[in-house]
């Protein structure tokens, strides 16, 4: 009996510490491998400095004087930041191609600086960066994870400005979306032990659901390219969202990826890339791909 009770007590330990410890590593992974501090100084060899436009923040590899090229845009997670692409931004064969700006989305520029969930303002903050497209073929929108609805509700609101989407182990069936169980529990948690980054996380992630619902109707207004990269063993999306994506987007083309988690974006990354360029690069020109999967 005088066991009983020590081992009572560690379990019960265990139960509260469990369900923020569960949170707190699932959105760790989502926020992409640790890169250099976000201040003043220059992130990638070759990029610009880091810049503000508005609730937003960006850096920029543009191409040389007197050069055109498509733009192409990386939308990060929840949480993140734009130093998740920094692997793509210092790519040598991606610069050839593309003009590229990787952003910090509205609410992530600062720890404490207010989160804002909703996914229609976080399109609205991209549309800046979307008109310094001068290739007169539209942007490319590239989203990783929470990224993905992000850059989706872009190209429904701006369809004009976008020529393209790559989305790389995203949601967007509102019906595998939900919050999970953690997410329910964090409102139980006091602040300081998940701080504001992941507290900020479960707000949009709290808020998607909801949101993709509103947007199933406005799928089929997307026909630009697309292409959906996704792993059958990524644990933070369900992998059947790629299913969704590719029944509803007319013009997509489907890069399973046999063993891949959700860590995809940087372990897979020179197969996404050339993927992207097959996609997108080689053709020159807006043209219609109709790929079977």
């Amino acid at each position: 009996m005088a066991q009983t009770k020590p081992r009572r007590r560690r379990l019960i330990r265990w139960l509260i510490v469990l369900p923020p410890l569960a949170f707190v590593a699932s959105c760790a992974l989502i926020r992409g491998p640790p890169g250099p501090p976000a201040g003043g100084s220059q992130l990638i060899a070759g990029a610009g400095e880091m810049q503000r436009l508005g609730d937003i923040e960006y850096v920029e590899v543009a191409p040389p004087a007197g050069e055109i090229r498509q733009l192409l845009v990386f939308v990060h997670g929840t949480p993140g930041s734009l130093r998740a692409f920094r692997g793509y931004l210092a790519d040598p064969v991606l610069r050839e191609h593309f003009h590229m700006i990787s952003v910090t989305r509205v609410g992530w520029t600062a720890d404490a600086e207010a989160k804002e969930p909703s996914l229609e303002a976080q399109a609205r903050a991209l549309r800046p960066i979307l008109e310094m497209d001068r290739s007169g073929r539209g942007a490319i929108l590239m989203g990783h994870s929470y990224g993905g609805p992000v850059i989706a509700r872009a190209a429904m609101d701006f369809t004009g400005l976008v020529g393209g989407l790559v989305f790389v182990a995203t949601t967007g069936d509102p019906e595998l979306s939900g919050p999970r169980w953690y997410n329910y529990m964090s409102f139980w948690w006091p602040e300081f032990i998940l701080g504001d980054r992941l507290m900020g996380a479960n707000d949009e992630i709290m808020a998607a659901q909801r949101q993709l619902q509103a947007m199933q109707p406005r799928w089929e207004e997307l026909t630009m390219p697309a292409l959906i990269v996704q792993g059958d063993e990524d644990t933070l999306v369900h992998p059947e969202n790629a299913d969704f994506l590719h029944e509803r987007l007319v013009n997509s083309r489907y890069l399973p990826r046999p063993g891949g988690d959700h860590f995809i974006l940087w372990g897979d990354m020179s197969v996404i890339r050339d993927a992207i360029i097959e996609t997108f690069a080689a053709a020159g020109s807006r043209v219609d791909y109709s790929w079977g999967t």
